[in-house]
């Protein structure tokens, strides 16, 4: 190397090491400390109640909106999803304290969106209740933001159940859908379930007798290639002219190696387990039932082989015999589940609650609609599947408990009791586990001169803030 060319690379070093030397000291000769990390709040959401929808039996369904954790409440707003868009006129909605919108005639699928701080804690339910005719029953479901996936177990194609899949679509771009279906039978392939057009700002309806006709025990997924979109499933049971229930069947956790089923309703005549495994192999599930006084091995069920591509069902009618009860789930294969509570008496209609399977909550979450049916009972389900675990059950009101289950326990909470409320029940609710994982579920139940009427919902999981990474200069990004 020459002497010019040694003198020239040393000359780049210096000037590197002094542009450095800067980088990293401030004006008064101290070292910059880096860029602190943050968080990104959460400042947009959306949910879609799939069908707002009133008529005959006097049917009447009430979309509760509420804004569940502190601080000054979003701007929000409701939007009936139609393909004209010149007809879609957003609705605004006051959050300071939660708002029922009541429809008594078909109205259709509903988008709620929330913007601006505190948008995180924008949730919605929709509740319906016919209380006459062949149509009655109660329904329930936690309204849930778009998605590219679900999961549903328990669906049937039989005489006596009607079950019908309704795809929205809430976005601007038209979503492209794929189903896939699995049931005791093994997995099903039918006609044009693949590539489903779903336009804009509309809603496509597929009934389960067509799509799996006479299969019972059917579970799938519903899949967006491309687009984003909500899919709900209503389940009508009947016999005749004797009607044994209704309710949506809720979204279930995707396939996984453990989950939790809770809110087996007290007083319930038939409660039973689905099963679904969708992979290759097959899949031995181990249960525990777990009641407020108990946490045991259900007698002939100790292990359940689902074999691959098949769905089973769990009769644990005389397991749980009538007692409130969660079913933890572990299994050597993923798999996914949904569990049913029916009420089947003897005189008058019957009726049935469909429960999801869920993970323990991550976070806090909350439910929007708690009002119980004719002012009669609704009650928060806790489930610890592993530690003692405490909860804080808080109101939009400033109310709040805590709860503590003990491990390996479930707990049914009065909470009309434990907030001294009437009949309108205790409002909105944020639930938010304290320290051990627990698994959560709303109940409702009323009896009549007609039969009982019963349903439950499952929290809708708050969205968190994105975590920021700190940023820190690197002058070495300027050099060659």
């Amino acid at each position: 190397m020459t002497r010019s060319r040694s003198w020239l690379l040393a000359a780049v070093v210096f000037i590197a090491g002094i542009a450095v030397a800067g980088a990293l000291l401030t004006p008064t000769g101290r070292v910059a400390q880096a860029a602190r990390g943050g968080v990104a709040p959460v400042l947009t959401t959306g949910l879609v109640c799939p069908s707002l929808y009133g008529g005959p039996g006097g049917r009447t369904t009430d979309m509760t909106v509420a804004h569940v954790t502190r601080g000054q409440a979003p701007k929000a707003a409701y939007t009936q999803e139609f393909k004209d868009t010149k007809a879609r006129r957003p609705v605004p909605l006051k959050l300071d304290r939660p708002v029922v919108v009541t429809k008594a005639s078909a109205y259709g699928a509903v988008s709620v969106g929330a913007a601006g701080a505190g948008a995180e804690g924008v949730v919605a339910t929709q509740t319906s209740i016919t209380p006459n005719g062949l149509g009655r029953g109660l329904l329930d479901l936690t309204c849930l933001p778009p998605s590219t996936d679900w999961w549903f177990v328990g669906a049937d194609g039989t005489v006596g159940i009607e079950d019908l899949l309704l795809l929205v679509n809430p976005g601007d771009a038209t979503a492209n859908v794929a189903l896939s279906f699995w049931s005791s039978r093994g997995p099903l392939s039918p006609p044009n379930t693949s590539g489903i057009v779903v336009a804009p700002h509309s809603t496509e309806v597929r009934e389960m007798a067509h799509l799996a006709p006479d299969v019972p025990g059917v579970a799938f997924r519903v899949h967006a290639n491309s687009g984003t979109i909500s899919a709900a499933l209503l389940d009508e049971h009947s016999a005749g002219i004797q009607r044994l229930g209704s309710d949506w069947l809720p979204p279930t956790a995707a396939p996984a190696t453990s989950s939790v089923v809770t809110g087996f309703m007290p007083g319930a005549t038939y409660d039973r387990l689905e099963l679904a495994n969708p992979g290759d192999r097959d899949a031995t599930v181990s249960l525990r039932i777990l009641t407020p006084t108990k946490n045991f091995v259900p007698a002939g069920h100790q292990s359940v082989v689902v074999p691959a591509g098949k769905t089973v069902r769990v009769d644990l009618s005389a397991t749980i015999a009538g007692e409130t009860a969660a079913a933890v789930i572990s299994s050597d294969a993923p798999v996914s589940a949904a569990g049913l509570s029916a009420q089947r008496p003897s005189n008058g209609f019957g009726e049935l609650a469909w429960l999801p399977a869920q993970q323990p909550l991550p976070g806090p979450g909350g439910i929007a609609g708690n009002a119980p049916p004719f002012g009669q009972k609704v009650s928060l389900v806790l489930t610890a599947p592993q530690g003692a675990a405490k909860v804080r059950v808080a109101t939009t009101t400033g109310h709040s408990i805590v709860v503590a289950v003990a491990a390996g326990r479930t707990v049914n909470i009065d909470l009309r009791a434990a907030f001294h409320t009437g009949v309108a029940g205790p409002g909105s609710l944020l639930i938010t586990p304290l320290d051990a994982p627990v698994v959560a579920a709303r109940t409702f139940y009323a009896i009549g001169a007609h039969g009982p009427l019963m349903a439950a919902a499952a929290p809708m999981v708050l969205p968190a803030a994105t975590a920021v990474p700190p940023v820190v200069a690197d002058p070495r990004a300027a050099l060659p």
